[in-house]
């Protein structure tokens, strides 16, 4: 075996070894739950050799209905099935090596939190904070550098671990409520134990352990309850598409096809269209799918059918140990279609209310809304994913402010993204982006100009969707004239001792950042408890002398949004609204407290968008 590889491998089973020989060192998952709907389990098992050895179950409550050996010697996989009234009970296997050498491997089954099963994920009610956790704040500083781990601490390259941890999140929680936000999405917090460039958290090196730079697995728990605690949930950055070349697999695969393109890098086409394309060649499919990223991050193959129930198990067991609300899957459509569907059935049909937002980075709706459950699409698939992000209205947003006015240009771009809403089963289950880790910041994207900004950013919180924004947005945050990742994922001011700006307390914080911070603290606070805006219908009137209205109402609210991209005041003649104003006859201004009559022609600023609620 080799010797790195069982350095690498943690999270040791308890062993009791009655005499020498091959044993069982680590099994995945490391623990499991009875009451499952689905009763069985498939455990791999890794140790020196033990391949070649048996194992039997000492419980009359799990039995082992199929042991299949890798074509490594050092990996057994243990179908089990858990018997739906077994108790929570810690479960005795007995390996038994080639020489006759025996062991005990002792494996936990626990009970599930109450009602489990029936968690709630994300929606239109909420409003997502998008965190990169070695950027945000550094509650411990006693972990910015570990022994066992390649990189450590150099918090003045851009490309290097800062310090960020789950601690430094956990404290500073009050801040979400505090602007609104009710779910958190972290990118990825598991182990990326690679030689460089590592803080971003999308090479992991192992799927079951927190990276010890950013905590441990308690410390991910503990951010979970206390978010719980204060009604924000917590997204779980999955990352099925591929792994970190230091992973120990690579250094001892489980099977030889465990990795797509024979484990030697071949890079993706990246013609995400293939899957849809009626015209696709099997060549072009196939490299879609099978091709890596980047000779760092290999591709793996979830074609087998050992990885694919290793990758499914994998994201159950972090729902139900992190208690989680959602999961975004990162690369979507660079996985396997029949590992989509599978991953999404097996979970939805353990969490019938859970949210999975894909990551389908295109900006043709047509490509996107293929992707999204119940889609009736020509080939019949369903890759039974409830959500997806919506990059084309991301792009329209930032053009709608920052072009003028013209038949073809301006706000009527966002309307015409919403008229093809017609393509998506729910278009309510759309994740709307100003901006992410991977994109140019919104106030950058929009001329660092403060007007386009605070249109932007209502338009994203009032429109249909989960409206989500990055750390920082709320600060104005700019990554510098030449847009590099690094800069982007810049420290959050105050999340480090002796910044001299911290934002969690307003302090140094120049006015138009002030203005900003407060701006969207009001917006997104009275957004948490608009129902209209949750689950309201949506009506809009096409853009005309660059004035965009819109309507969102249910049966206890109306809100009216009106967009004017002009750059001289507007007085709103409310005549040509009457559909949308329903005879309604006063309105307030919810982020001013002003007040009209609707008989009156309300003034709309120049270069703003203005909400609000009739009655």
């Amino acid at each position: 075996m080799n010797l790195k590889a069982t350095a690498l491998f943690g999270l040791l089973v308890s062993i009791s070894s009655q005499t020498a020989g091959a044993a069982v060192d680590r099994v995945d998952p490391p623990n499991w739950w009875v009451g499952m709907s689905d009763p069985s389990l498939q455990l791999m098992m890794y140790g020196n050799d033990i391949g070649s050895g048996s194992l039997v179950s000492k419980s009359g409550d799990v039995t082992i209905s199929q042991v299949t050996r890798g074509d490594s010697p050092n990996y057994l996989f243990v179908d089990l099935t858990i018997d739906a009234s077994a108790d929570p009970q810690t479960v005795e296997f007995l390996y038994t090596a080639p020489d006759g050498a025996t062991s005990e491997v002792s494996y936990l089954l626990q009970a599930r939190r109450e009602n489990s099963s029936d968690r709630q994920g994300f929606s239109a009610r909420d409003a997502v904070y998008l965190i990169m956790p070695d950027r945000f704040a550094n509650g411990d500083t006693s972990n910015d550098t570990v022994d066992h781990l390649h990189e450590s601490a150099d918090g003045q390259h851009p490309y290097g671990r800062h310090g960020g941890d789950l601690a430094g999140i956990t404290k500073n929680l009050d801040y979400f409520t505090q602007l609104g936000m009710t779910q958190l999405w972290m990118t990825p917090v598991l182990e990326n134990n690679q030689k460089d460039s590592s803080y971003h958290g999308y090479a992991a090196t192992d799927l079951y352990r927190v990276d010890a730079r950013l905590g441990s697995n308690a410390d991910y728990v503990e951010l979970s309850r206390g978010a719980r605690k204060r009604g924000i949930g917590i997204i779980h950055d999955f990352v099925p598409n591929h792994i970190g070349s230091e992973h120990p697999w690579m250094y001892d695969l489980p099977t030889n096809d465990w990795i797509n393109r024979d484990a030697e890098f071949s890079p993706t086409n990246h013609r995400r269209e293939a899957h849809q394309d009626p015209y696709a060649s099997d060549f072009d499919k196939e490299e879609m799918i099978t091709g890596w990223f980047v000779p760092t991050m290999p591709d793996l193959n979830q074609q087998n059918p050992l990885l694919a129930t290793y990758l499914i198990q994998n994201i159950i067991w972090w729902i139900e140990t992190a208690d989680l609300s959602g999961v975004r899957v990162d690369t979507w459509p660079y996985n396997d279609r029949t590992f989509l569907s599978a991953f999404t059935g097996r979970v939805l049909a353990e969490y019938p209310n859970m949210s999975i937002v894909g990551e389908e980075w295109s900006m043709n709706p047509a490509t996107i809304s293929y992707w999204q459950k119940g889609k009736q699409n020509h080939d019949g698939y369903d890759s039974g994913a409830p959500q997806l992000m919506d990059f084309p209205l991301q792009q329209a947003i930032r053009e709608a402010v920052n072009e003028e006015e013209r038949w073809d240009k301006g706000l009527v771009k966002l309307y015409q993204v919403l008229a093809d809403d017609f393509l998506y089963p729910d278009p309510m289950g759309l994740m709307l982006i100003a901006d992410n880790h991977d994109m140019t910041r919104l106030y950058p994207g929009v001329d660092e100009n403060f007007d386009r900004y605070k249109m932007a950013m209502t338009f994203l919180a009032t429109t249909r969707g989960i409206p989500q924004m990055l750390y920082g947005t709320e600060l104005l945050m700019n990554a510098g004239p030449n847009g590099d990742h690094g800069r982007l994922r810049a420290d959050f001011p105050g999340g480090w001792s002796g910044d001299r700006i911290d934002a969690f307390k307003g302090k140094g914080l120049s006015d138009d950042v002030a203005a900003a911070q407060d701006f969207i603290s009001k917006l997104f606070t009275w957004r948490r408890d608009a129902t209209a805006i949750h689950n309201g219908e949506l009506l809009h009137f096409a853009p005309r002398d660059g004035i965009y209205v819109y309507f969102r109402f249910n049966e206890e609210q109306r809100v009216m949004v009106v967009m004017n991209n002009e750059p001289n005041t507007v007085h709103l003649d409310s005549s040509r609204y009457a559909q949308g104003l329903a005879g309604t006859t006063r309105a307030r201004n919810v982020l001013t407290g002003d007040r009209y009559k609707l008989a009156d022609r309300i003034r709309i600023p120049a270069k703003t968008a203005q909400v609000f609620e009739l009655d």
